[in-house]
C-alpha cells in the first residue's frame, strides 16, 4: 500500500477491514489502511476483529480500478458502512485500468 497513488485529502482517513484469501494464507486476517493527507498508504495486520469485508480478489479490482467501491457494495462484494465506502470512492482514482502486455 505504500506505493499505491492515493488522493490526497485535508484529513488522514483509516479503514479497518477483515480481507480473506482462499490461495495465501498470509494475505488473510485483519488489517488497518491509513491513508496520509498527501495520499501516503500504509496498511498493518491487526488484532482486533474488524466487521468490514474484503476478499483480496475484490480488493485487487478496486484498487486497480476496474470496479469502483459504491459497485463492489451494492453487489455484495465489499461490506462496510455508507461512510466507509464514500471514503474509498474519495481516496481511490478513478482511472481505467491499464495492462502493458506489447502483443
Amino acid at each position: 500500500m505504500a506505493d499505491y497513488p492515493f488522493k490526497a485529502d485535508s484529513m488522514e482517513r483509516e479503514w479497518r477491514f477483515t480481507l480473506t484469501d482462499p490461495i495465501l494464507e498470509c494475505n488473510q486476517g485483519a488489517f488497518r489502511l491509513c491513508i496520509s493527507q498527501n495520499g501516503q498508504g500504509r496498511a498493518e495486520r491487526i488484532a482486533e476483529p474488524c466487521a468490514d469485508q474484503i476478499s483480496i480478489q475484490t480488493m485487487t479490482t478496486m484498487l486497480m480500478g476496474y470496479k469502483r467501491p459504491d459497485y463492489l457494495a451494492r453487489i455484495g462484494r465489499l461490506n462496510a458502512d455508507e461512510a466507509t465506502i464514500d471514503m474509498l470512492e474519495d481516496a481511490i482514482e478513478q482511472q481505467a485500468p491499464y495492462t502493458s502486455d506489447y502483443f
